[in-house]
């Protein structure tokens, strides 16, 4: 059996630089944990490749986007609750919770990248 699903019409070179691109992008999502320019990278990436890339491939970079926007949305408004005096506690833990979902969807991704499966649901908030 083959680590990659080959849609009709394409050829196996073209279908594992698609695979790299994807795979570059979910390690550069968990170098933005850290350094922050690297998911926008990413997500630009991921706008670029989508509409070329096979269908599995497709919901991959669906799922990169979602996350990247879902993640900034929480970062700005966390942001704003650390900016108030009574809720920054919230706010700090709201940061930490952005961190740790990001890690997680970017380690399952990698991982469903890795066995040539798609996302089931790739719009979905969870992973």
């Amino acid at each position: 059996m083959s680590d990659t699903i080959i849609e009709p019409g394409s050829s196996r070179s073209a279908d594992r630089d698609d695979k790299l691109f994807a795979g570059l992008n979910y390690v550069l999502f968990l170098v933005g944990n850290i350094i922050g320019i690297s998911s926008l990278l990413a997500v630009i990436i991921a706008y670029a490749r989508r509409e070329q890339a096979p269908h599995w491939l497709q919901s991959h970079y669906t799922f990169q986007i979602k996350s990247f926007w879902t993640a900034v949305v929480g970062i700005v408004a966390c942001t704003l609750m650390i900016m108030t005096v009574i809720l920054a506690p919230f706010g700090l833990f709201g940061l930490l919770l952005v961190w740790v979902w990001m890690l997680i969807r970017g380690v399952v991704g990698l991982v469903r990248l890795l066995d040539g499966r798609g996302h089931p649901n790739a719009d979905a908030m969870w992973v």
